[in-house]
């Protein structure tokens, strides 16, 4: 009954915006369209040849309206998929093999289209499995007044069995200007925040982040809850994001994250879209880049150049999927956070604690926010 009830309701929505936008309607019946996915192992690691990939977890979410199923391959690495409505398809087979220390996975987009059957293949390989992550980011702000979003947060989680120190590594905010230039043809990242953890990578150990453990990093270490039913309480956050040169809250119990940016302004980020990483600090260059805006005026500001290969974590987030980029994909294949809406009190939050495609639409999911104990519910 549900599904007769959602393709119904597909129906209508797709037959709404023919009328509106100009579409020519469908041609064929909703709801009937059949997928054959072969999921295929292509990286070598378990024999030399491809492989069907057997007992696969497999990702189907629609683009078109709300479709969310999670189905395992067989022994073949074949998944049969019936009568799905016609609509726009992520689709992502993953296998996470913890002795091997990788995550085998492989994405695509699918259109169907109606009442049509077809064979498709998901090509996976295996990425590193990252040590320490982005496991949460809560971004759009909450109830406590208008224009509220002083309870942002980050948190991290190291994906191992052994004790990392996070000692001179940065996290970094992205530039919000996406005509700044061709992602795709640098080697570096551009942040317009820059804020590093206490001590010097490789010689301190003052910043220990414990096996599969959270560290949460707070734009202000209050509780905000006060302020609002939907905000976050912060008074437990690990580190706090805190700039000398501006009115910034600090909160004496909390250890700093200091700014290496000279923008003036506490880090923030923007409650729409925006893109963080976390990087290990060897590297990086301040430069000035300059560019013209929308406006035909020529506008300069200060950057910081953050090379890709130092880069350990990053993810990409935006309301909208289909809005321009703020950093190569590379970094994060697709946009995360998608349908958050602002001053709503939601989190994008990782699925599996450490399961990292570097593919945020896949990875993450709506919930609210759990800041420190992200496995539990």
């Amino acid at each position: 009954m549900k599904r007769r009830i959602i393709a119904a309701i597909c129906a209508c929505a797709c037959a709404a915006l023919a009328g509106s936008c100009g579409l020519d309607r469908p041609g064929h019946a909703d709801g009937r369209n059949v997928l054959v996915l072969h999921a295929l192992d292509t990286s070598g690691v378990y024999e030399d040849a491809w492989r069907g990939a057997p007992n696969a977890q497999v990702e189907v979410s629609s683009t078109t309206f709300v479709y969310r199923k999670v189905f395992t391959t067989d022994e073949e690495g074949l998944l049969v998929l019936e009568d799905l409505p016609a609509g726009d398809y992520y689709i992502q087979a993953s296998m996470r093999d913890e002795v091997n220390r990788v995550l085998l996975t492989g994405q695509k987009r699918r259109l169907l289209r109606g009442a049509e059957e077809i064979a498709d293949t998901l090509f996976m390989s295996f990425v590193p499995l990252s040590p320490v992550v982005l496991n949460e980011v809560y971004f759009c702000g909450c109830n406590g007044s208008i224009f509220y979003y002083f309870d942002q947060y980050v948190e991290l989680y190291n994906s191992t069995a052994d004790t990392i120190y996070l000692d001179g590594h940065i996290v970094c905010r992205s530039t919000q200007v996406d005509y700044l230039m061709d992602w795709e043809a640098v080697d570096f990242a551009l942040a317009y925040y820059v804020y590093q953890f206490p001590g010097v990578r490789g010689v301190t150990r003052q910043c220990p982040i414990a096996p599969h453990d959270y560290l949460v990093l707070a734009s202000d270490a209050v509780n905000h809850n006060q302020y609002g039913a939907l905000c976050v309480n912060l008074l437990q956050a690990d580190y706090e994001f805190f700039c000398a040169y501006s009115s910034d809250y600090d909160n004496l119990l909390v250890p700093n994250l200091l700014p290496l940016t000279a923008t003036g302004n506490e880090f923030s980020y923007n409650i729409a879209h925006c893109a963080l990483w976390l990087a290990t600090g060897e590297e990086y260059t301040h430069a000035e880049h300059c560019y013209t805006s929308s406006s035909g005026g020529l506008m300069c500001s200060p950057y910081v150049e953050i090379p890709l290969y130092t880069i350990l974590d990053a993810v990409e987030y935006s309301a909208n999927p289909t809005s321009p980029r703020y950093m190569t994909v590379r970094l994060d294949a697709t946009l995360g956070g998608n349908g958050i809406t602002r001053y709503s009190g939601r989190s994008m939050e990782r699925k599996v604690p450490g399961f990292d495609t570097n593919n945020s639409a896949f990875d993450f999911e709506p919930t609210v926010p759990t800041p420190g104990y992200s496995h539990v519910r």
